[in-house]
């Protein structure tokens, strides 16, 4: 027996003993899906996620996987699980088993690398480049974001995640540093792409010298002709400056302050209206100095600061609060035409997506421009057809098409253009931009918004990175200097005053703009509205999601639910219930990325945040886009007059329901036979969308909801019946079912031949039907003079005109015309106190 059971316990144990264990480097050589068993030390913690890298003497590799989540630096784990190219990065996910063997050994010592050899050979393994300088000194590190450095002409790449917030926040250092991270990669198709380095903590970012900054670089205010900063260092030093117009004579002009402490404060005078000004602050300390980063900031311009936005949506003026939102419906393309016609000296034009189909033809306008002696830029998308921009081949406008999908992450998806920027009167220079694409469907179709602006300090802000892009300051582009995506730099004035505005400006992937959003619903103190295509960051909807529980008014439409992340609808609609909607009911997709923040609270420091960036991931890190944020309460009205229009026709809560609505009761007429139908919603009262149900059929006839319209009742009189009938319906917020209301409808049943469909009203008809040219005539005759009124729906029983008319005893014939183009089927709805007429109505 007790042989029987050595032999059962071998025969059990065996597939176990039968999976080798082997050295990193043996497994980082099997094939894609192989499950191995590995072990090593862990050079990581909780900061980088559910991801631990560890290495034995042979190589490094990755683990991932809530497995992994209570597995600590130092620990020596043995780690089964299956191989895995994550974005190019070879991991074990899914793990089918970690065993921690021990805790608190010695992390290996990094490798000392060269920036060429951050590649295959040490991923997964603890690195360190040393005397390496960082791009975007100056800066302030922000979440999920590259930062270059370089050394000796040589570049590569730290990620800095999110969830590091010893890091999220601090200044990115200046002068010479070493960085101890872990070797990584991330690339979307290139495997020999895409590398890496993630330090864990700040201490892994180490600098050489005595003295350093402890903050970035401040503009703390400005004027037209003065700028003032201050800084701080982490020792005493002296307070000094270079400055200059241009990034390359930057050293060309010096100031010095008082110094001797290690809070330091300068200020430029002396300069222009409308200037770029590149400076850059530094301390001494005996043989040492402590550098800013070399960035630009501007003056207030002489420009009138103008700021007009238009939509070509609906929007909802019984919200504004002055000034009402202006809505162009189908002319977008003819207003920015309007734009470039006036241009005098110079057009810079970026746009994702450019197809004259369907819309004005704007190439044609960019040629006349052109060929009238405006110098021409036009910076197109490699990764998308632009049909429009090949109108221009031949012409004097000048062009460049951005890198394909193969030579680039991320997409071209700016939206913006620049008129006059140089112009010697600072009221030409004007900035367009939004989150219109030129395309039929973006102009006409989408839900989409366009801000223009007339400042010259913003408009020079934007062509520093339109020529970066461009790669060139001359009509010529030089593709060979030119930067797109995660090559570009943080290198542009991001504060502005304008016509007594704060506004801000950031462009992706270089500003660290997802931060940004999150800082900015961070600053609710009443309301918030968000009308954006998509929203993937969690981090977003917690930010979101925390709004909501400190009490203020949050309400969130995006395009659709599969749009967002999973986990981002779970969180929003936990945290805000029906005052988080999808744009499922408006037609087209809602192409919008604004947000508005307190616009209910004048005192409250009142945003707008618009532009091309859509909350994801993709416009963070890897998108060439623009975003623009305006300080003020008229502004963000203007948004909300839009938002409140889209958001509450997709059934949207706008504010918390606690009485029902109020349903009217309603009367109709119809001949014999006749089907009527009444919209019921007319004369209701409901602070938020409604269903319509019928609570009691009628006697003689029978009720119905039309397909075509849910918010109207059809009534059927039974065949032959003449007389009066009635029936009830309901209406109940569709949010909240149990807030609902009841009232009757009231229907005369008459002769056959009309005479009495509206009591003392004879003969009356309408033609022609079909209408043309939005025109149509009645003709009656009415015993008396008096006053009665039309309205024309269509089928959806959306009000597309009311009129009153007067009618004098005896004959007469009306004719309507409406200010637009009508195309199909209409409800015509004729009215006087005794009673309604409806009639279908056809325009060709």
């Amino acid at each position: 027996m007790k042989k029987l059971i050595i032999l059962a316990i071998a025969i059990i144990t065996l597939p176990v003993m039968m999976r080798a264990q082997n050295s990193i480097a043996e497994a980082r050589a099997m094939a894609v899906g192989t499950v191995v068993t590995v072990k090593g030390i862990v050079t990581n913690g909780s900061e980088l996620g559910i991801i631990r890298y560890f290495q034995d003497n042979t190589a490094g590799i990755a683990a991932y996987g809530s497995l992994v989540s209570s597995v600590a630096l130092g620990d020596s784990v043995t780690i089964t699980g299956t191989l895995k190219i994550y974005n190019q990065l070879l991991e074990l996910d899914p793990l089918s088993d970690v065993t921690i063997r021990s805790s608190g050994n010695p992390v290996p010592a990094p490798i000392v690398l060269g920036i060429p050899q951050i590649g295959e050979e040490y991923e997964g393994m603890l690195v360190k480049v040393e005397n390496v300088t960082f791009t975007d000194a100056g800066t302030i590190f922000t979440g999920n974001k590259k930062y270059e450095f370089t050394a000796n002409g040589q570049s590569g790449y730290i990620y800095v995640k999110t969830s590091q917030t010893d890091i999220v926040g601090q200044p990115v250092p200046s002068g010479l540093v070493s960085i101890v991270a872990e070797c990584s990669q991330f690339h979307y198709s290139n495997p020999n792409d895409g590398y890496q380095l993630l330090p864990r903590t700040i201490s892994d970012i180490q600098l050489s010298g005595s003295i350093y900054l402890t903050s970035v670089l401040n503009n703390s205010s400005f004027t037209k002709t003065s700028l003032d900063f201050d800084w701080s260092t982490n020792i005493a030093g002296s307070t000094e400056m270079f400055y200059g117009t241009t990034e390359t004579t930057v050293t060309a002009n010096h100031i010095a302050g008082t110094g001797g402490s290690a809070t330091h404060n300068l200020s430029l005078s002396g300069l222009s209206a409308g200037q770029v000004v590149w400076t850059q602050a530094f301390s001494v300390s005996g043989t040492d100095t402590a550098f800013s980063g070399v960035m630009p900031f501007a003056t207030i311009s002489n420009s009138t600061g103008d700021i007009k936005v238009y939509f070509n949506t609906a929007v909802d003026h019984s919200y504004s609060n002055g000034v009402d939102a202006i809505t162009l419906p189908n002319t977008l393309d003819d207003t920015l035409i309007n734009y470039i016609n006036r241009a005098k000296y110079s057009i810079d034009f970026t746009m994702y997506n450019f197809n004259n189909q369907g819309i004005s033809n704007v190439s044609t306008a960019l040629k006349a421009a052109a060929n009238r002696g405006v110098t021409v830029r036009v910076i197109g998308c490699g990764t998308t057809a632009n049909l429009g921009i090949d109108e221009l081949t031949g012409s004097a406008v000048h062009v460049l098409i951005g890198p394909s999908s193969s030579n680039r992450t991320g997409i071209m998806h700016n939206k913006f253009l620049l008129f006059d920027t140089e112009s010697a009167d600072p009221n030409d220079p004007i900035v367009w931009t939004g989150s219109t694409n030129l395309t039929d469907d973006q102009v006409n179709l989408d839900a989409n918004n366009v801000i223009i602006v007339q400042d010259q300090s913003l408009a020079r802000a934007y062509k520093i990175e339109f020529e970066e892009m461009w790669g060139s300051s001359t009509p010529t582009p030089n593709a060979s200097l030119s930067r797109f995506g995660f090559t570009k730099r943080n290198n542009t004035p991001h504060q502005f005053r304008i016509n007594n505005k704060k506004v801000e400006c950031y462009f992706s992937p270089t500003d660290g703009v997802n931060g940004h959003i999150v800082e900015t619903i961070n600053t609710t103190n009443n309301d918030l509205s968000i009308a954006t295509m998509l929203i993937t960051r969690n981090e977003m909807a917690n930010a979101i999601a925390d709004q909501k529980n400190d009490g203020d008014d949050v309400n969130v439409i995006t395009n659709a639910e599969g749009n967002n992340g999973a986990t981002v609808n779970t969180i929003l609609q936990g945290a805000l219930g029906t005052h988080n909607t999808y744009d499922n009911v408006s037609n087209g997709i809602l192409h919008h990325k604004y947000m508005i923040v307190d616009q209910g609270a004048a005192a409250s420091d009142p945003i707008v945040w618009t532009g091309s960036h859509n909350w994801s991931a993709a416009a963070d890190n890897d998108n060439d886009e623009n975003t623009l944020v305006v300080h003020d309460a008229t502004i963000a009205n203007i948004y909300y007059q839009n938002f409140v229009k889209r958001f509450v026709d997709n059934n949207g809560v706008l504010t918390e329901l606690t009485e029902p609505p109020t349903a009217v009761n309603d009367s109709a007429t119809t001949p014999m036979d006749v089907i009527v139908t009444v919209n019921v919603l007319a004369n209701d009262i409901q602070q938020a969308p409604v269903t319509v149900s019928i609570e009691t059929q009628p006697t003689n006839g029978s009720a119905f909801i039309p397909f075509s319209n849910p918010n109207a009742i059809s009534y059927q009189p039974n065949s032959g019946y003449k007389g009066n009938d009635e029936f009830t319906y309901r209406i109940a917020y569709t949010a909240s079912p149990d807030l609902f209301a009841t009232a009757k409808i009231y229907v005369k049943v008459g002769s056959p031949d009309g005479l009495d469909e509206i009591a003392g009203l004879y003969r009356l008809v309408v033609y022609p039907n079909p209408a043309s040219n939005s025109v149509f005539n009645l003709s009656f005759s009415a015993p008396k003079a008096g006053t009665g009124s039309m309205q024309l729906f269509d089928l959806t029983g959306k009000l597309m005109v009311e009129q009153a008319f007067n009618m004098v005893g005896g004959e007469n014939t009306i004719g309507f015309t409406y200010r637009g183009e009508l195309r199909g089927a209409y409800l015509l709805r004729i009215s006087t106190p005794e009673g309604a007429y409806h009639q279908r109505l056809l325009f060709e």
